[in-house]
């Protein structure tokens, strides 16, 4: 009995609560197709969007990707549903803008516009696929363009 409790009591002093949240934000920034500031109660949060990989600003397609995003989103009022942080200390989040009339999937928009790829991690959720194949069958955005380079390969070689 005495090594159940103590066992128990282990457990709960060394068990790490897992981080998630869920919350509302002005979106104060764009920096580039996949990474936003937000101000949420006085607070400059810097949000990287999850299972997308947008081209980077000195890539060619880069800004349209950053101006895609910021038609989308600037001074919005959007969710963002977060469960981690990345290396970066920035929230990696899904977001969403709620309106009268719609309610965004931003990160699903970015992929299925054609200003940004699945992070290479989520290649095989069949939902985000779909999305990107649809965008490169209708020559959505970057599917457009010849010799496009995919960011995860740009940064690589920078």
């Amino acid at each position: 009995m005495f090594f159940r409790k103590y066992l128990i009591l282990l457990l709960i002093i060394t068990t790490t609560p897992v981080y998630a949240e869920q919350y509302k934000a002005t979106v104060i920034k764009v920096i580039d197709g996949d990474t936003i500031w937000i101000k949420k109660d006085n607070k400059h949060i810097k949000v990287r969007l999850s299972y997308i990989d947008a081209p980077e600003l000195k890539q060619h397609f880069g800004i349209r990707s950053r101006n895609f995003l910021s038609n989308l989103v600037l001074h919005k009022m959007i969710e963002v549903n977060t469960n981690k942080k990345d290396r970066y200390n920035r929230h990696l989040g899904e977001i969403y803008i709620h309106n009268t009339k719609e309610s965004i999937f931003v990160n699903a928009k970015m992929i299925k516009s054609g200003n940004a790829w699945i992070y290479k991690t989520y290649a095989n959720n069949p939902y985000l696929k779909n999305l990107e194949d649809y965008a490169k069958m209708n020559k959505k955005g970057l599917w457009n363009e010849k010799k496009i380079i995919e960011p995860w390969k740009f940064r690589r070689n920078q």
